[in-house]
């Protein structure tokens, strides 16, 4: 009984509105503002209620503590989406402290009972819920039906995402189209799950609509809000993934290619394209550049005493200059990975660190640190001695965060490193995949030599459309590992039996790869969702 109605208590979190400011164009000025008593009858009667409430939904993605049942847990929510975006395949290692987080999913051994995917899974049906109550109030803070409509469209579009994340992990799950404001409408909040097109077809519906009525850029004081080119982005790749499996709708190459172009060709228009310096796009003094289609923002503050905690579990230890305690890194990146890059790509040695000087703690400051690919393990030049947990094989570190210090006063695990979710490099990779599978591999070549000769890496030449496939899905690795889209890459391209065959017992802690299942194509979904709604069905083999 308790569990059900915790199950209802997160469900219909919009009936007392916990609206959060959650973009800002100054991130100094970015502070959690509750509305934990106000009912949505004195929120959405006007605009400025509207507003506040619509930059709820962005903040939903970054909240810390997010529901009432289970408060500690959901902080790891933003490590979480990182474990099952990012672990599993086989170019993923143990951390030099070993996994925690990363495992069970690291090793396959994931179960329905584990916190990661229950988490993310609490996660997404917040953002749909606050999207809800501003898509179906929007109309009674302001009369202006086309003021109402941008703030309609931001929503639709959060929700939208929220619902490709959930697709992509899970397979087809419960849509909830309307604002819940009962415990009487046990049809939304007991629903069952639609299928994978069902979900895909919901999702698509809300980016059209925000494709069309969003602006296609903001003033500063609104930077980061999502634009029509974040909307036509996310849904050429939304496209994408469809003309893969589980859909396997090869007619939707074509409609990822125009959708795509419209990006492209109007990138100036949107203020989109490649910032010059790879390295600075994830710089804490550069966020929400022109590369960024999509981020979710973070800050470090005495109300959001938390920020963002994967930095200090997945960047390495010592490699920025905050004068703390250590850091807990839990994931890394083989050695076979940081050989595919070119010495002269210059995405190599920030991306997967193969050595760098301590600025840290743990060690004297400038000390250098040189990893062994022998002994898995890295060494003190100075003292020729291997360090961090020499107990375990582990793997490279993951450098692509800000090289910044933590925030003065911040925690320990407190970074206020933005959650990039989605870059332009991203869109021409995407556009470059469309078009070479609807046999334009001369023009996708463009498309991916420009992300190359960003990286001053050499440009390839024309071959077969095989070729070229190859080099587009080692691309994407390339320059997107750790962003979110490794798994959801493999699973789309069907390939995840290969990744298994290629991984090495020395990349596991328990050192043995497990045999390949078809049910690890999918996360199972949740045990304590199946347990308090009984409509939910589990996926094959869970």
């Amino acid at each position: 009984m308790n569990k059900i109605i915790n199950y209802m208590k997160r469900i219909i979190v919009p009936l007392v509105l916990i609206f959060t400011v959650g973009v800002q164009s100054c991130k100094k000025d970015l502070v959690e503002k509750p509305y934990s008593t106000l009912s949505p009858v004195n929120v959405f009667t006007s605009e400025s209620g509207l507003k506040q409430a619509t930059l709820g939904i962005y903040q939903s993605w970054t909240a810390t503590y997010f529901t009432a049942d289970n408060p500690y847990g959901n902080i790891f929510d933003v490590i979480y989406r990182f474990t099952l975006t990012e672990t599993g395949h086989q170019y993923a290692a143990p951390g030099v402290y070993g996994t925690a987080f990363m495992d069970p999913y690291l090793s396959f051994a994931q179960t329905k009972a584990d916190g990661a995917g229950a988490t993310v899974w609490q996660r997404s049906y917040l953002t749909v819920a606050r999207a809800n109550a501003v898509i179906f109030n929007a109309n009674k803070a302001v009369s202006n039906s086309s003021v109402a409509d941008v703030y309609i469209a931001e929503a639709k579009f959060n929700r939208a995402y929220a619902y490709f994340n959930l697709v992509r992990f899970f397979g087809g799950v419960p849509i909830i189209n309307n604002e819940i404001t009962s415990l009487a409408q046990n049809d939304l909040i007991y629903g069952p799950r639609a299928s994978i097109e069902e979900t895909y077809n919901f999702l698509i519906e809300d980016l059209k609509f925000a494709e069309t009525k969003l602006p296609n850029t903001w003033s500063s004081s609104d930077k980061g809000r999502v634009s029509a080119g974040t909307a036509k982005a996310m849904l050429g790749k939304v496209y994408l993934t469809m003309a893969g499996k589980p859909l396997s709708k090869p007619e939707y190459f074509q409609k990822a290619v125009d959708k795509l172009k419209e990006v492209t060709n109007a990138a100036v228009t949107y203020n989109f394209g490649l910032v010059s310096d790879f390295k600075s796009i994830f710089s804490t003094g550069n966020e929400v550049n022109k590369e960024v289609v999509l981020a979710f923002r973070y800050v470090w503050a005495s109300t959001l005493p938390n920020a963002n905690l994967n930095p200090f579990f997945v960047t390495l230890d010592g490699l920025d200059p905050s004068g703390q305690p250590f850091t807990q890194t839990q994931f890394g990146l083989t050695y076979k990975f940081w050989k595919l890059y070119e010495p002269s790509d210059v995405r190599r040695d920030f991306t997967v660190v193969e050595r760098y000087k301590n600025q840290g703690p743990s060690f004297p400051v400038g000390d250098s640190l040189i990893y062994d690919p022998l002994t898995y393990h890295y060494i003190n030049k100075n003292s020729g001695s291997a360090v961090f947990n020499t107990t375990i094989k582990y793997g490279l570190g993951y450098g692509k965060f800000s090289r910044d210090a933590r925030p003065s006063g911040a925690l320990p695990w407190s970074y206020s490193d933005d959650l990039v979710e989605y870059r332009y490099a991203d869109v021409l990779l995407c556009l470059a995949e469309a078009l070479n599978e609807t046999g334009s591999s001369s023009e996708a070549l463009t498309y991916i030599n420009m992300v190359r000769q960003r990286a001053n890496a050499s440009q390839y030449v024309l071959g077969s459309q095989d070729d070229l496939r190859q080099k587009i899905r080692n691309e994407r690795k390339l320059e997107l590992i750790g962003e979110g889209t490794t798994v959801h890459d493999i699973r789309r391209w069907g390939t995840l039996q290969q990744e298994m065959a290629a991984m090495s017992p020395n990349q596991l802690l328990s050192g043995a790869v497990p045999p390949y299942s078809a049910k690890l194509e999918l996360y199972p979904i949740p045990l304590t969702e199946i347990n308090a709604n009984p409509t939910l069905t589990q996926n094959p083999g869970w």
